[in-house]
């Protein structure tokens, strides 16, 4: 398979990803299976438990040069914008002291879940609160994104509640209302020794979500790392409370000296306590240590035991400080280990059966870049921003290659001395690669690509960088007057920032060309300076004028590329208030999508999205040039997560309202209803 069939193949899959994720949590619907203990499982069919990463694991320290970015902004009373809303039991009696945290969605970002995953690492909460007296509730947001959040509640004597997919506007309070905390179920049971009803000395049961999604935004957040974990006595017996009833979970019991034993697709839908048994076979180990090539101690890698034969998850462990390491809880047949640890290459060994103790993986190195910036008449450059990107190359079109991130390769900010003009980037895997640099005065660059084989030990670069095109151009009003202004971007050709499905990949996957942003003046005239070689569309908006988009905009080596004159339709602005059966409800999600009527090419899809304030109003973020349209809305709920986006689906088909802009027409009021069975 070619590299650029493999990212066609991916984008494929991305893409089918994040329409799931666009219309809800992307999950399957519990199995309707009965409250109790699950039936055991052949023992080659047993799934196993990923085991929990050993306490006290840090991140090795970035090289010298990288100056990284914080992941999260520091709570402030002094924030413009956030969210209020109002802690209660089921009583609706006020609950103070409950812990309230803002966290990112990992929608926003689905392709760091497999990284942050392998890392045990979360996305970690960006504000966090706790519930006044009177349960109420502030928490801010220092500055503004159009980024998805989401809003926790922990409580050790209620269910946790999770409210997702909610944006922020800008200087805006928004309300979410009543937070309901409810008691939740039981799970309890006893876990024993299979084949007789001894229990089993040592053994924890925990709960865990089962879901991507959910456990690394669970490991996030502080007292969730590790899930919902009870302690089994000398009876054998456990309990876990407070387990909330909606989602799907999964359960695991594990001891010393026994096969790990997972229930899956637990149903916690009922009001009477869930009894889950379990009854653990002998197990089995695998222990040794992780060294390099001079036998040194390899601290905190990733080791994964895939059994063999049956479809499960791996058993997982770290190596300690010496670089030993125990992979407990294996069932007696064979394993594909896997080894990963920061700045080696993977080991990959093809079968390994249960209970070796003697097993010596040695990893390699990966390979080191010397990397050496210039200016196009040779002179050092010494500030800059360097990313490795892997490369897939297009067949005929070079402007057309497509870069991907390098997960294990955070970005770089490099700073150097005038006598040092060389920045090393260690740990780079095999595979075809870009350097990508931006420096100021400069366009985005990319180097020539170059290929790592697992036998390479070092490698020199040198890049030199290109100074770009500058695109100019002058924006007018339907009637042919400057439009002062004017905002002008710059975005990869068929970029669609409205639709969230392209929105979200765009946050996730990097792009080769420059994004950059430019303000008409008085005369109407703009410049966006230093764009990066590939193919580009431009998007103009005004607040007095509908969206335009020149699209197929190719810059190759050109100094400077001259536009003729850009208009911009006035159009309407769309106002109204959205309600739920009648009623304000907090922030409804509402969107406007054009309907296209007559020839497709005439019209230019539209879609935009909003949420209402605390009083039901609500205002489209641009004005809409003359058609027709349907405007939807959904709520977004505190309730089951696998069920909300069936939910939503159902609101937005029962609340389509139709409406019209005529030519000439500048305002619209249109209001409506989301109905409900009550």
């Amino acid at each position: 398979m070619s590299a650029r069939t493999a990212f066609t193949l991916l984008s494929g899959l991305l893409l089918l990803l994040a329409a799931a994720i666009w219309l809800g949590s992307g999950e399957a619907t519990p199995t309707d299976r009965p409250a109790g203990a699950t039936p055991e499982a052949p023992p080659a069919a047993e799934p196993a438990v990923q085991p929990a990463p050993p306490t006290g694991a840090q991140e090795p320290e970035p090289q010298d040069q990288r100056e990284l970015a914080g992941q999260g902004a520091a709570p402030t009373t002094a924030s413009a914008q956030g969210l209020r809303g109002t802690v209660v039991d089921w009583l609706h009696r006020p609950l103070p002291g409950v812990e309230v945290f803002l966290l990112e969605s990992v929608r926003n970002d689905p392709l760091a879940i497999p990284a942050m995953l392998q890392r045990g690492v979360g996305t970690g909460p960006v504000a966090a609160t706790k519930s006044a007296a009177d349960g109420s509730f502030a928490i801010g947001l220092p500055v503004p994104t159009d980024r998805l959040f989401e809003l926790r509640c922990l409580s050790n004597a209620h269910a946790d509640v999770q409210l997702g997919d909610l944006r922020i506007l800008p200087d805006t309070w928004h309300d979410v209302g009543e937070l309901i905390l409810e008691p939740g179920t039981t799970i309890r049971g006893r876990v024993t020794i299979r084949g007789s009803t001894t229990p089993v000395p040592g053994a924890t049961v925990t709960l865990s979500t089962g879901t991507v999604f959910e456990d690394v935004a669970s490991q996030g957040l502080p007292g969730r790392e590790r899930g919902l974990t009870a302690p089994v006595d000398a009876s054998g017996n456990y309990e876990l409370r407070h387990v909330p009833r909606h989602g799907r979970c999964q359960l695991a019991a594990v001891a010393p000296g026994f096969a790990r034993v997972l229930r899956a697709d637990l149903d916690l839908r009922g009001d009477a306590p869930v009894v889950v048994d379990f009854a653990l076979p002998p197990g089995l180990l695998l222990r040794g240590t992780v060294v390099d090539a001079e036998g040194r101690a390899i601290q905190d890698a990733r080791l994964e035991a895939w059994p063999i034969g049956p479809s499960a998850p791996p058993i997982t462990a770290r190596s300690r400080r010496d670089g030993s390491f125990d992979l407990v809880g294996l069932w007696a047949i064979g394993y594909r280990l896997k080894v990963l640890a920061r700045g080696y290459q993977d080991l990959e060994l093809a079968e390994v059966p249960a209970g070796r103790d003697d097993l010596r993986c040695e990893l390699r190195p990966r390979a080191t870049l010397a990397v050496r910036v210039v200016t196009p008449t040779g002179e050092p450059v010494l500030r800059y921003e360097l990313g490795v990107r892997r490369w897939f190359p297009h067949d005929s079109d070079p402007l057309q290659g497509q870069v991907g991130l390098v997960a294990e390769l955070p970005e770089q900010r490099v700073r150097l001395a005038p006598l040092d003009a060389v920045a090393t980037v260690q740990g780079v895997p095999p595979g075809r690669f870009v350097l990508e640099i931006e420096a100021p005065g400069f366009a985005k660059t990319l180097s020539a690509p170059f290929d790592i084989q697992p036998t390479t030990p070092d490698l020199a670069l040198e890049v030199v960088l290109d100074r770009g095109t500058t695109v100019r151009g002058q924006v007018l009003d339907e009637l042919g007057a400057p439009l002062p202004g004017a905002i002008v971007q710059a975005e990869p050709d068929g970029a669609a920032p409205d639709n969230p499905v392209w929105r979200m990949l765009a946050q996730a996957v990097p792009d080769r060309r420059t994004k950059a942003k430019a303000t008409a003046d008085a005369a109407g005239w703009f410049a966006l300076p230093s764009l990066a070689r590939g193919i580009y569309q431009l998007r103009i908006d005004h607040p007095e004028a509908c969206q335009e988009v020149l699209t197929g905009l190719r810059l190759d080596a050109e100094p400077e590329y001259r536009l003729p004159p850009i208009r911009l339709p006035i159009g309407a602005e769309v106002s109204g208030r959205a309600t739920l059966g009648g009623k304000v409800a907090s922030q409804l999600q509402v969107i406007a999508t054009s309907r296209v009527e007559g020839p497709a090419a005439a019209v230019r899809p539209q879609r935009l999205e909003t949420v209402t304030d605390a009083t039901g109003a609500f205002r489209l973020p641009r004005r809409l040039p003359p058609g027709s349209y349907e405007l939807q809305a959904a709520a977004v709920h505190q309730a089951n997560p696998e069920a909300q986006v069936f939910e939503m689906l159902r609101q937005l088909q029962r609340s389509a309202t139709i409406f019209t802009i005529a030519p000439l027409q500048r305002s619209a009021a249109v209001d409506i209803d989301i109905p409900t069975d009550r």
